[in-house]
């Protein structure tokens, strides 16, 4: 556009103008700021944003809640740890309690004299227990000399003796016998042809001290012995004496007593882990059973507990609070008295403060506004009355409950009602 004077008028910019010249101007900026500038801001950023995503789990984590979560579980494997533990000493006291050992073997040192049977005892003090079978066997070794082969069969005699029974010699008291049996026994037959030709073959093995001519006697003397319970139902001792009319020789002679397992028994020593690994675990399923039954109870006893103690305090708050509370009256009370003066003198009354200054506002308000008197008058008056009324305050006042509070508002009335009367 052009004026009258030839001068060019721009057109006014509207918004829209305006916005598109900073956005054109911005973009120039930006074009203007290299790669390398941006570079910096761009890491912050994002160095930012990555913080702030691990803040958020890295605050669940450290948490509080979080917290205590983390020290449950540590007590709680901490305490199932303890009863494992707990439960695998257990098992292996059941066991050497419940299953009774397999094998018992004693040697017996047999007693030879010209008047008696060669004789001997052994202990057995604690190998045994009660309601289960045993197998008993003696065990003879014996060389294969000519007066053992000429006695043939002889005879083997064996006593279980309870506990508190002498072992010096044969037992008398048949009480204490607890199981008796005697069983034949005898070398094994050979013919001097066998035999000539079995020690040819081997000779060597004799020579070199490998073999000898001698034979192990395995006689079994009780099949599936049974005690009952008690302690003087099981035998601590054994007797074993040989009964021939020859005189026997014998290189060593023991007794083995084997027990028949059956049941649980039978399964805890056959399979030993697998009864291990199963045991254990229901001993432990127990512990933690019972263990969470106490601990239950217990948390429950102490919420219930720390609850009552809380709803105790709060009845105590309560009452506190609502409790009338007894202020602390002044030493001077303000109820209005009357008191005695002396004879011809009016009775000197005592009014409140508060209740004497309202009746001066009362009376004040309701006197006349031509009788209100002059400032000056009226404290010239108040003046020379005031010395008048103290003079005779001097010689009537008794002196209980006077001051300067209860005398002063009457008197300053009465003066102005006196002025108004003279007027």
């Amino acid at each position: 556009m052009t004026t009258a004077r030839g001068q060019h008028r721009h057109p006014p910019e509207t918004p829209a103008f305006n916005a598109s010249r900073l956005e054109c101007h911005e973009s120039v900026d930006m074009s203007d700021v290299s790669n390398d500038e941006l570079e910096p801001g761009v890491l912050i950023l994002a160095k930012d944003a990555l913080i702030k995503r691990l803040q958020k789990p890295l605050s669940v984590v450290t948490s509080k809640t979080a917290q205590k979560a983390y020290l449950s579980t540590i007590l709680a494997i901490l305490t199932a740890s303890i009863l494992l533990f707990t439960a695998a000493i257990a098992y292996v006291a059941f066991y050497f309690s419940y299953v009774p050992d397999r094998g018992i073997s004693r040697p017996i040192y047999l007693q030879f004299g010209p008047s008696h049977p060669p004789y001997g005892y052994a202990s057995i003090q604690g190998a045994l227990i009660s309601q289960q079978p045993y197998d008993v066997k003696v065990i003879l070794h014996m060389p294969r000399t000519p007066n053992n082969k000429a006695a043939g069969n002889f005879m083997i005699d064996l006593q279980l003796i309870a506990p508190g029974s002498t072992s010096d010699g044969v037992v008398d008291d048949k009480n204490k016998v607890l199981a008796k049996s005697s069983r034949p026994a005898i070398l094994n037959y050979k013919s001097a042809t066998m035999e000539l030709v079995q020690q040819g073959f081997s000779l060597p093995w004799h020579l070199i001290g490998w073999r000898e001519e001698a034979e192990v006697l395995k006689v079994p003397m009780i099949e599936s012995v049974e005690f009952p319970k008690g302690w003087r139902n099981i035998p601590d001792h054994v007797r074993l004496e040989l009964r021939s009319d020859e005189k026997l020789q014998v290189y060593s002679a023991k007794i083995e007593i084997t027990a028949r397992l059956r049941g649980l028994r039978y399964l805890m020593y056959s399979f030993r882990i697998t009864s291990f690994i199963i045991l254990t675990g229901m001993f432990w399923t127990v512990e933690l059973i019972v263990t969470t039954i106490v601990w239950l109870s217990l948390s429950t006893y102490l919420t219930s507990m720390s609850s009552r103690g809380a709803e105790s305090k709060k009845e105590d708050t309560w009452s506190t609070k609502h409790e009338p509370q007894i202020k602390d009256e002044p030493e001077i009370s303000d109820t209005p008295h009357t008191f005695p003066t002396l004879t011809g003198q009016p009775p000197l009354h005592y009014a409140s403060p508060q209740v004497k200054q309202e009746k001066e506002e009362e009376e004040e308000e309701n006197l006349p506004a031509e009788h209100q008197t002059h400032a000056g008058e009226q404290a010239d008056d108040e003046d020379d009355d005031g010395g008048r009324a103290q003079e005779i305050r001097g010689y009537t006042d008794s002196g209980i409950g006077t001051s300067m509070e209860s005398t002063g508002p009457k008197s300053t009335i009465r003066r102005r009602r006196s002025h108004m009367d003279g007027e």
